[in-house]
């Protein structure tokens, strides 16, 4: 394992070098002592000037999100309307509603803060979904965990239960889903 900067000065150090050129610093401790270290490094990548999104900016970005939701569910809903006139199934065909926007919702907001961390209207008001840790984009699977209760009513339970658990919370995760897989909703600046 080789020191690329020295700790004293923060000077840069070449492969083999024991002694740092700009302070003079005994280096050969250090690298025994990174040698016997064998536990990885975390990547810790958390900028010192993150501001987390209020709740007001996240409940707008999520009325947003929900009138495109609407819209793209009142599109699908024509011709299953017109079904449903010809067939009268009542009870299957109005519980399938609710599955289609659940469907819908999950499918949105999954497939936009998979790709870009954000949807249309964490977008428009400059919110980003990000990993707790790395502040980078979130995988597949955290967005997966944080979107399931993302949908109609269920984010209600969520939020209401998050704000109870973590009204200390210094990173203003404001949702119990957010714990689950990890993220935080920021400021992009």
């Amino acid at each position: 394992m080789s020191l690329k900067i020295c700790e004293k000065c923060g000077g840069e150090i070449g492969k083999d070098e024991d002694i740092c050129p700009y302070c003079g610093t005994d280096l050969k401790d250090r690298k025994q002592m990174n040698m016997s270290n064998t536990k990885p490094e975390m990547k810790e990548n958390k900028p010192s000037d993150v501001e987390f999104a209020e709740f007001g900016w996240r409940f707008l970005a999520w009325i947003i999100d929900f009138l495109v939701i609407s819209a793209i569910y009142l599109f699908l809903l024509i011709p299953y309307y017109l079904w449903r006139i010809i067939l009268r199934y009542w009870f299957v065909i109005g519980v399938s509603y609710y599955l289609i926007w659940y469907l819908i919702c999950l499918l949105y907001f999954l497939i936009l803060e998979s790709i870009l961390s954000q949807t249309l209207g964490k977008l428009l008001l400059g919110l980003k979904t990000v990993d707790e840790e790395t502040f980078e984009k979130p995988s597949f699977i955290q967005n997966l965990k944080n979107c399931c209760l993302k949908c109609w009513f269920t984010c209600l339970i969520d939020f209401i239960i998050g704000v109870k658990k973590n009204s200390d919370d210094p990173q203003k995760r404001k949702r119990i889903m957010q714990n689950v897989s990890h993220t935080v909703v920021i400021k992009i600046t």
